[in-house]
């Protein structure tokens, strides 16, 4: 059986990641600080990343296509970005308090995503996302959060929530249920669960207008579902009932912020949200996140007055390492090399290339596959039928998955089950070329069992 193949060379490649991780385990359960990290039967630990490629603990050189899980456009460790770095470590690595590079961070954003007219930075994607929703509660004295079937939005208790536990109740109205052990059953009570890409969820916003905060979506939905982008009318009827009702919708920008363009998806779509979140790209390979929008909005809840009254009308907003100097001049070095170069005409045509050849080795190996995303996002489904909701990826073969993804690891490529792919700046034809050669090899193996 291929799969067998395919783990057995793995196994035999990565001697030195199975000794680490047989001590790891011992301290980090399942040997990771992260479940994304994970990988049967072990996971593999890298010691160097550079450009498009990553070398493990054993020497062997991948073509990476998780590129930090889409955080690293320009690939890894960018020399103008290294640069910027070094020299700010030298002026300040963590004073607390407000740098200049925060504002000049913070301009560049709002310039080049216009929606965000005020804007907080945090940590992570998951922080991010966690406080537009805190924001928008406070700004509308609403409760419940709306959000869609096989979205994600990070680790937090009102993220994960019908993300991975989905299928439950008919599909135009589903059920809300945890994603994980320790969710408490308030929170899940407090989520309107809404289908992806069906109109019958704009039926049922303007159900429950009167008691929704926000609707929150992932532009394109990437981990949960697999590179599905929501389609424009379906985002435009959405914004259309949010309006109308009083109902703060929020994008997910956390993947699509700067993957998509420099404005965004709310640029790439035309759809503009009250609320945005992001973080990956802008922090050029740093932890960030950051919230914002509309000016109104924040202004009322996040600037802080230190009066008593914040307590009962401001949403707090504050964090140890947010607006860190080494981030935000990360940042901004990474800001500056997209807009100087034409990186995403670039990465797109890559992208387009990288779709097109996994559809056509397939069909020629005899696999009913499924290749979504956009501009230089990609993510293979085995279905036979077009995935464009969470339903749909659920009912995809995802044992193939597995073993087309240990295929491809155990022959230099590195792309994780259940993981997109993205393409970045620093991929060259030849890293594409030898992509699509170990894709037909391996489906061609996968095909012949």
């Amino acid at each position: 059986m291929a799969l067998e193949k395919f783990v057995n060379a793995y196994v035999a490649r990565t001697p030195r990641s199975r000794e680490i991780y047989e001590d790891a385990r011992n301290y980090l359960p399942g040997g990771v600080s992260g479940n994304a990290k994970f990988l049967k039967p072990y996971p593999l630990y890298v010691k160097r990343a550079r450009g498009s490629h990553v070398i493990d603990v054993d020497g062997n050189d991948y073509v990476d296509l998780l590129d930090a899980v889409g955080a690293a456009i320009l690939g890894h460790g960018h020399e103008s970005i290294r640069r910027a770095v070094k020299e700010q470590i030298d002026e300040a690595i963590l004073p607390l308090m407000a740098t200049e590079l925060e504002v000049k961070l913070a301009k560049q954003v709002s310039r080049l995503m216009d929606y965000m007219e005020m804007l907080r930075f945090v940590n992570s994607g998951s922080e991010a996302t966690l406080m537009a929703m805190r924001a928008a509660r406070a700004f509308t004295g609403r409760e419940r959060i709306a959000k869609f079937e096989g979205n994600y939005h990070g680790q937090h208790d009102w993220s994960l929530i019908g993300g991975a536990a989905a299928g439950l109740g008919p599909q135009s109205e589903p059920l809300s249920a945890p994603d994980c052990a320790g969710i408490p059953r308030s929170v899940v009570d407090n989520v309107l669960m809404l289908p992806y890409n069906d109109m019958a969820a704009i039926d049922l916003v303007r159900q429950h207008a009167h008691e929704l905060a926000a609707v929150i979506i992932e532009p394109v939905a990437a981990f949960f579902i697999g590179g599905v982008p929501a389609e424009i009318e379906f985002l435009r009827a959405l914004r259309k009932v949010t309006e109308e009702n009083g109902v703060m919708l929020i994008f997910d920008e956390v993947v699509t912020g700067f993957r998509l363009g420099l404005g965004g998806a709310a640029a790439y779509f035309g759809v503009r949200p009250d609320l945005g979140c992001i973080g990956k790209i802008v922090g050029g390979g740093f932890p960030i996140g950051a919230f914002g929008g509309r000016r109104d909005l924040m202004e009322k809840v996040i600037t802080p007055t230190k009066q008593p009254s914040d307590l009962t009308e401001k949403s707090f907003a504050s964090g140890t390492f947010s607006g860190n100097p080494i981030s935000m001049a990360a940042g901004l070095a990474a800001l500056a090399e997209l807009e100087r170069n034409p990186v995403y005409e670039y990465v797109g045509a890559m992208g387009h290339a990288v779709r097109e050849g996994i559809a056509s080795s397939a069909r020629r190996a005899g696999f009913a596959v499924q290749v979504t995303g956009v501009g230089s996002l990609f993510h293979v489904h085995f279905a036979d039928e077009p995935v464009t909701s969470k339903r749909a990826a659920m009912r995809a073969n995802h044992a193939r998955q597995y073993e087309f993804s240990m295929g491809l690891l155990s022959k230099g490529i590195l792309l994780t089950p259940h993981h997109p792919g993205f393409l970045c700046a620093a991929h060259t034809a030849d890293d594409v070329k030898e992509v699509l050669r170990v894709v037909d090899e391996v489906l061609r193996e996968m095909a012949a069992g």
